[in-house]
């Protein structure tokens, strides 16, 4: 009985992905133990969504810095769970 080719090759129609290319955060910043530390901290006194009330699992810049919000202001911080922040999030790509 003939053996089955285990080896997978690519289909010459789709484009190759490059590794960086589904990096979540296009910011250094979010990659370092300063903000997971601040992240961290801000989580523990602000457990709470601040738009629906859940448990919070995010820290989100209410101006993004990309837009010239201060990074490490912690003014511009709320805690947001994951559906209030992809909500948040989608709205502001589309600005």
């Amino acid at each position: 009985m003939p053996k089955l080719n285990k080896k997978a090759t690519p289909a010459p129609w789709i484009p190759e992905r490059k590794a960086q290319a589904r990096r979540r955060h296009k910011d250094d910043r979010y990659n370092t133990s300063r903000w997971r530390k601040a992240r961290s901290i801000y989580i523990k006194h602000n457990p709470t969504c601040k738009a629906c009330g859940r448990l919070a699992s995010v820290v989100d810049h209410i101006k993004p810095a990309r837009l010239g919000g201060e990074f490490w202001d912690t003014n511009n911080y709320q805690s947001l769970c994951t559906y209030c922040h992809a909500s948040k999030s989608g709205k502001e790509a589309h600005e």
